[in-house]
């Protein structure tokens, strides 16, 4: 019965290794699995993260093309602005000079021999 009993001793104890060798196998299975997943999980957050990095490129690149237009735009009316203002200020000039004008005809007509004079002038031609 010695023998018997060693035999089955044995095989028990190799059952029992043979077991934990399963479950030991089996565990670093289950954490290579769950470490890929976490790979992958980082790697669709990787992805993630560079589609809105290309997103936030585009919109500043609008924003960019946008701003500048409308500097552009504002310069085209302040060109604009200069220039009426600078008509503006040579019809000023020439109202001023009519006005002046005016003012010695004016001041020429006053005197009724000075009036005489260009009235005859007037007729003469």
């Amino acid at each position: 019965m010695d023998l018997i009993t060693l035999v089955i001793t044995l095989a028990i104890f190799a059952v029992v290794i043979i077991g934990l060798l399963v479950y030991q196998v089996n565990r670093k299975f289950k954490e290579l699995q769950e470490s890929k997943k976490d790979s992958e999980g980082l790697l669709l957050l990787q992805q993630r993260l560079e589609d809105m990095n290309k997103t936030v490129d585009q919109k500043m690149g609008e924003s960019t093309r946008m701003m500048q237009q409308q500097f552009g735009q504002s310069a085209k009316i302040i060109q604009d602005v200069t220039n009426r203002l600078t008509k503006l200020d040579e019809t000023n000039k020439n109202v001023l000079n009519f006005t002046d004008q005016l003012q010695n005809l004016q001041d020429i007509l006053k005197n009724p021999k000075q009036r005489g004079v260009l009235g005859e002038y007037y007729l003469e031609e």
